[in-house]
């Protein structure tokens, strides 16, 4: 989150006061070298500030999303996600289930490059209402579609509210619709109480479904840090020694730890050493270094979750 938490602090203007109080914590402890959760988890920050750091965040991931999205239009952007759905789809499964805490729309492109529909919870149409308690199914022709079915459990750069607290989900540009608020769930001390209202709620509740009913868990760039989202993974590894995969640049203390204690027995975990990859094996808990194959790249993997 390094570029984020530059861009918030060069463009956040806390009013006087508790705001004013409340960023210049934050900013000191980001100077201290805390990550940009770490610092706003130590603050209570006010609701205005609040507001001001998620309309900021929006702001900085919506250019980059809107610079991916010409990119890919144009044909000049390669989606590593987009052949791993179309091997995953050489089955005969016609839903694939993609739980991410990324407000970004990677994982829609790349289901469109591929050629896939996908749904994130709202009806087809431009100005998108929510799907409500009957989830729209896909059909080409006579047959139902594969279809990737995205639960963002922290909402995506397309959700808004407006004044009355209608939930929308509209085509966005670099500019925040005016008269609506943004539905990300940004780090910090009102990350979970924001989590328990919608149309986040609904969403992490399909994403309970889908991964309790997983046979395996892929899971890349994930750092195993949200507590809301990840009992279900960890209650089948442990319970039921579900296979689980996980790639990451850097594995985090929390992934390790889950590797340590919660993984089962068939588990394998790869991450970045030097010019080469560590790998965790149940036969090699503490990791064990390999040379590079051609074939991985970290940066290509677009860092999606589950």
């Amino acid at each position: 989150m390094g570029d984020l938490a530059q861009y918030l602090r060069d463009h956040i203007e806390p009013d006087e006061g508790e705001e004013t109080d409340a960023w210049l914590q934050i900013r000191t402890a980001l100077a201290e070298g805390d990550g940009l959760e770490e610092a706003l988890l130590k603050t209570a920050a006010p609701l205005s500030l609040v507001e001001k750091i998620v309309a900021r965040t929006w702001e900085a991931i919506a250019e980059d999303d809107l610079a991916l999205m010409a990119r890919a239009a144009r044909g000049q952007e390669h989606f590593s996600l987009s052949d791993l759905l179309q091997g995953m789809f050489k089955s005969t499964h016609m839903l694939t289930n993609i739980v991410t805490p990324n407000y970004d729309r990677v994982a829609e492109y790349a289901s469109d490059i591929a050629g896939y529909f996908h749904a994130t919870g709202f009806a087809p149409g431009i100005i998108r209402n929510r799907e409500g308690g009957d989830p729209v199914s896909m059909r080409r022709g006579a047959h139902a579609a594969r279809t990737v079915r995205i639960w963002k459990v922290h909402g995506s750069l397309d959700w808004f509210a407006d004044n009355a607290g209608r939930v929308v989900s509209l085509p966005f540009s670099e500019r925040l619709p005016e008269d609506f608020e943004p539905l990300i769930v940004t780090p910090g001390v009102s990350k979970y109480k924001r989590t328990h209202d919608e149309p986040f709620r609904s969403a992490i509740q399909g994403a309970d479904r889908a991964l309790n009913h997983a046979a395996s868990f892929l899971c890349v760039g994930y750092g195993f840090r949200d507590r809301h989202i990840q009992p279900k993974i960890v209650d089948k590894c442990r319970q039921r020694n579900v296979p689980i995969v996980i790639l990451a640049r850097t594995l985090t203390d929390e992934a390790k730890g889950f590797l340590a204690d919660s993984a089962g027995q068939a588990y394998m975990a790869l991450e970045r050493d030097g010019d080469g990859t560590r790998v965790y094996l149940p036969e090699h808990p503490e990791g064990m270094s390999i040379a590079q194959p051609d074939l991985w790249s970290f940066d290509n993997f677009n860092t999606m979750a589950l």
